[in-house]
This record gives C-alpha cells, structure tokens and sequence, in this order.
C-alpha cells in the first residue's frame, strides 16, 4: 500500500504492477480515478508481511522459562 500525492491530491491506493511511466495502481478511495503515478508521487509506502517460517516459530530463547509444569496440573 502507498500514500500518494498527485497535484496535491493525496490518496492511498495499492500498488498493481510498473510499467515504464512509473506504478499501475488501484486507489483505494472510490472517487479516485488515477490508475498510474509516477514513482516521485509516492509520499509513503508499506509492505506487507507474510507469516514467519516455520524455522523462525521452533527458534525458543533458552532464557525464557516453560510453562508446561504449570499447564499439566
């Protein structure tokens, strides 16, 4: 997702692809009719995050205490 500033319009819009002008976009808001802006247009940017790897959830910090003598009660 970006927030973009067009002529002083400023919208956020979801980023669908480039081509050699700059950004194909799909603005969010519904009376937006810019469907490509230039890549100096963008005010600001988010990525979004997929889900950790798996590798990343089995990593536990040997300092941090078990709470499974506690559940087993």
């Amino acid at each position: 997702m970006i927030r973009v500033s067009v002529r002083g319009r400023v919208f956020h819009a979801l980023v669908r692809g480039t081509t050699q002008a700059g950004l194909q976009v799909e603005p969010i808001e519904r009376n937006i009719t810019y469907r490509q802006v230039k890549a100096r247009d963008v005010v600001e940017h988010w990525s979004k995050r997929g889900r950790p790897r798996a590798e990343a959830e089995r990593e536990v910090n040997p300092e941090q205490r078990s709470l499974d003598d506690l559940l087993d009660r």
